[in-house]
């Protein structure tokens, strides 16, 4: 492998084909050397052993801006190095010029360069001479093979892979908000765990390049990597107000919206996107193609861009299958979904019914591995409060059962059955005390956190049985240990012999035993093993307008 000394290097006329590898002292030296009384020395990374001289397909691989390293792989600063005296009367602190290079402060604080010339980006420290001349020489080759494609409002992004000893890029078409290489892309356009989506679908494909133009790495994306000298077409703020406009009425008027956010977080968009339209307005005319908006401005407007870009992709918008309710699977597989299996049937037997009940929301909330996360949070809500209340009515039977353990003269076949009851009770509050806390650890108050912890319980329809089982025993349980309570309590009546006493008691048991399954005979949900779910098909809803 042919090397060149790293001091040759700096040189005017040195080849900008073979590259040493750069070690962080030397690279400590430069900057001080630029900075004398600056701390601010940091651990570079290595460069690779040898650039491209010539284009190669290996050394040049697509990258999307998801994958960009900016917030993965940082330069750290050292924290031992001795802080220096600013020099007296110096009050010019400007780094030094990049030649062909201006130094851009991104928002959110991260430093990027760009070329206006050739409308080229990167992160890499351009202060350093040898990275500097090395990504002038892998732009200019990326620039000539992509010549005869690329226009004005074609840009560049440049990033070097140092473990692969390669060249990560993407170019960037800002008037068809798309990305595209000089080789073909077989990735995953956009990072989802649905699997199953393909790139053979072409406005499928284009979507997502348009949520990759916008979207990167779930906070960020390409227009928020770069938000300065982004050229973006005027109406684009007026879209983006459009499409929360939509949203805010489709999720307002629609239980089954595909729209991923709720009401007060659709306002608060909406606000955002007035305050974006009303600043772009002044700023442009009728003739304008193009516009650039200030760093922060762009920031907003492209990761609200991004959210909704992403959400397109994900319901195959435009496709002749598209996602049109949130309950719906847009894969054949996924049609076969049966009411659950026999473990499903049985356990809903066992338990009180309540099985079937989570069974229909998880499949309603987690579709092609997609989290319907404002339904989600609102059960999870009601559950977890519903959880505490569990703790509490079980506290309580535990107490009574102790009590009545206490009474004298209790038999033993009483005694056995309040045993169970108190079982029953103890289980339903310790299940319910490892449930609430296993949500709040695993973050389910977040819609990321939700989405993580649904991939980690979820991967075949039989785990969604088991989730739905889970969420059901605290219930269940503490409704068993009433049940046995209620059953101590009938046999230490019916041990009576007295006829008057059977006879009295026994016509107030089953009175209050038909009055107390009546709701759960009629109601709404199926709360015994034995209730019939009614066959009307429902009713309607007048709308007054």
């Amino acid at each position: 492998m042919t090397t060149v000394d790293p001091l040759d290097m700096d040189k005017d006329d040195a080849d900008c084909g073979p590259l040493m590898e750069c070690t962080a002292g030397t690279m400590d030296n430069e900057l001080r050397g630029n900075y004398p009384w600056s701390p601010l020395p940091a651990i570079d990374f290595q460069l690779p052993s040898t650039l491209p001289t010539e284009w190669d397909l290996k050394r040049f691989k697509p990258l999307i801006p998801q994958l960009c390293q900016r917030y993965k792989g940082r330069v750290l600063v050292r924290s031992d190095i001795e802080t220096k005296p600013i020099p007296a009367k110096k009050k010019d602190f400007s780094e030094t010029l990049v030649d062909g290079w201006e130094s851009v402060v991104h928002p959110e604080g991260a430093l990027y360069f760009h070329d206006a010339t050739r409308h080229v980006f990167t992160d890499a420290n351009l202060r350093s001479k040898r990275l500097l001349k090395a990504i002038n020489h892998l732009a200019h080759q990326l620039l000539l093979q992509a010549s005869d494609i690329i226009d004005d409002s074609t840009h560049l992004v440049i990033e070097l892979q140092v473990k692969e000893d390669a060249c990560n890029y993407y170019f960037v078409q800002h008037d068809k908000r798309l990305l595209f290489w000089l080789q073909d892309y077989d990735e995953p356009i956009v990072s989802t765990s649905v699997s199953r989506v393909s790139n053979r679908i072409l406005t499928s494909v284009e979507i997502a390049l348009e949520a990759q133009y916008w979207f990167v790495d779930r906070i960020v994306m390409h227009c928020e990597l770069y938000p300065s000298n982004a050229p973006i077409q005027p109406q684009i703020a007026t879209e983006l107000k459009h499409v929360l406009l939509h949203a805010h009425s489709d999720f307002l008027t629609s239980d089954t919206s595909v729209v991923p956010y709720d009401l007060s977080t659709l306002q608060s968009m909406l606000d955002l996107s007035n305050h974006l339209v009303e600043y772009v307005g002044p700023l442009t005319s009728p003739s304008d193609e193009y516009v650039e908006l200030p760093a922060h401005l762009m920031c907003v407007l492209a990761r609200l861009m991004r959210l909704f870009a992403r959400s397109k992709f994900l319901n195959f918008y435009g496709q002749v299958g598209a996602r049109v309710n949130a309950n719906q699977s847009v894969y054949e597989v996924e049609q076969s979904r049966t009411k659950g299996t026999l473990r499903l049937r049985l356990a809903n037997a066992f338990l009180w019914g309540v099985p079937a009940a989570q069974y229909k929301f998880l499949q309603n909330t987690w579709i092609d591995n997609i989290l319907n996360y404002p339904k989600w949070y609102k059960h999870i809500s009601r559950l977890n409060g519903d959880w505490s209340n569990v703790t509490i009515f079980s506290t309580v039977m535990l107490a009574v059962d102790v009590s009545f353990l206490a009474v004298p003269g209790v038999i033993s076949e009483v005694a056995v059955v309040i045993y169970l009851s108190a079982i029953c009770s103890v289980s339903s509050l310790v299940v319910s005390m490892l449930l609430a806390v296993e949500s709040r650890r695993w973050g389910t108050d977040s819609a990321e956190g939700a989405a993580l912890f649904m991939a980690r319980m979820i991967h075949t329809q039989s785990d969604i049985e088991a989730l739905a089982i889970m969420y059901s025993l605290p219930y269940a349980h503490l409704i068993w240990g009433m049940f046995f309570f209620v059953t101590a309590l009938g046999i230490s009546i019916f041990h009576s012999t007295n006829p008057a006493t059977l006879i009295v008691v026994g016509l107030c048991w089953v009175t209050v035993t038909a009055l107390t399954l009546w709701p759960a005979w009629w109601g709404k949900f199926s709360i015994t093993p034995w209730s019939i779910p009614s066959r009307n098909k429902g009713g309607q809803v007048k709308e007054n307008f």
